[in-house]
């Protein structure tokens, strides 16, 4: 996908950063501020911008403390957010996803949970900007152990299940601004706080823990401030994130009517109640569809490329990771949907001649 700035955008984002260099002041500074209170209305808390959705997790799981004990994260996930706990000393088992709501199982959290007596913290993820409804089992679970549950919510800002928004979940949350992302700042993260406490140590974690004192450090924290120069991208995107938001449902809306009765793909309906704010477009492919030959004839012969899946290889089976699974354990509802799913090409900018073309395409290979 390309990243599209409007001539609007651009020019107001121009006149930030110029506003940045001529203030010569480059970090923590005015445009880092704005951002953070664009923010916080659309997550309904305050937000904490750092440099980017990996550090966010990283001071999360700094303030739970997780070094020696045991993370338990989701199959169904990007490298980072297991990678991160292993870099601050803990070990990852891994959980199975459930196909509802693409979210943690609640049964198979429950059977890592008694399988192991240290877990340190639980992070669940919101796969493709959708929350899912099995989330409440999960907080269930972790409250009657009383185990910190951190959202991995580097999908899902905006997202919503009965109202509520992503990052309302968890002790921590956090959230990526990678270009891919329904919000970007180029390169950034956001960092969600349930607690005053905990926000305010991460707001002294992001620069080194460092004391209202000049040159005093009170903690072992690092660079993980978000440039002002990054803030100033993020700053008007978050002020156009409404509009943003309603052109995805519109390209979203458009191939839920137009792919409707392909035999061979079916496209992924969040629960009821989930608003999710269209990161992915999800379909499903029949188990007899090869989806590499499918990707192929696709770009060789409609010149249509497809988004990238969430994800096609589990972590279980990354080649850091592979072989810490017990012997005779499956995460079957995790592999076959990393086998079986799709992603149709859904951002600002894609326009509706290109989106008939991705359809045209899919009736062409799948009717």
């Amino acid at each position: 996908m390309r990243v599209v700035f409007d001539e609007e955008q651009r020019r107001t984002m121009l006149a930030r950063i110029e506003d940045v260099l001529a203030s010569g002041a480059l970090t923590q500074g005015k445009q880092v501020a704005r951002f953070e209170a664009g923010v916080a209305p659309i997550l309904g808390k305050r937000a904490l911008a750092v440099s980017g959705g990996t550090a966010a997790l990283e001071i999360a799981l700094s303030i739970v403390g997780v070094r020696g004990g045991t993370v338990l994260v989701p199959a169904n996930t990007f490298f980072a957010t297991a990678a991160t706990a292993e870099r601050l000393g803990a070990t990852v088992d891994f959980v199975d996803l459930e196909l509802d709501g693409l979210g943690m199982d609640p049964d198979s959290l429950r059977e890592r949970l008694q399988a192991h007596r240290d877990v340190r913290a639980v992070i669940v993820v919101h796969l493709a900007g959708v929350i899912s409804p099995a989330i409440t089992g999960v907080l269930d679970e972790c409250r009657q152990r009383g185990i910190a549950v951190i959202e991995d919510a580097a999908h899902a800002f905006g997202a919503e299940i009965g109202g509520v928004t992503a990052g309302s979940f968890g002790r921590l949350a956090a959230f990526s601004l990678y270009p891919t992302k329904v919000l970007t700042s180029v390169e950034g993260g956001i960092l969600t706080a349930r607690d005053d406490t905990d926000f305010n140590l991460a707001d002294t974690l992001r620069d080194h823990g460092r004391t209202e004192q000049a040159n005093r450090h009170a903690w072992l924290g690092a660079n993980w401030r978000m440039s002002e120069l990054h803030a100033a991208v993020g700053s008007v995107l978050v002020e156009r994130f409404a509009a943003s938001q309603e052109q995805r449902t519109e390209q979203a809306n458009f191939y839920d009517e137009r792919i409707t009765g392909l035999s061979r793909l079916t496209r992924y309906r969040p629960p009821a109640g989930v608003r999710s704010n269209h990161y992915k477009y999800v379909c499903l492919l029949k188990p007899e569809v090869d989806r590499n030959a499918l990707r192929r004839r696709l770009a060789d012969k409609y010149g249509v490329g497809l988004a990238g899946e969430v994800y096609d290889i589990p972590l279980h089976e990354q080649p850091y990771f592979r072989g810490r699974e017990s012997p005779g354990r499956y995460l079957r509802q995790a592999e076959w949907f990393c086998r079986h799913h799709i992603c149709l090409p859904i951002y600002p900018g894609l326009t509706r001649f290109d989106q008939e073309r991705v359809v045209e395409a899919l009736w062409g290979e799948l009717a």
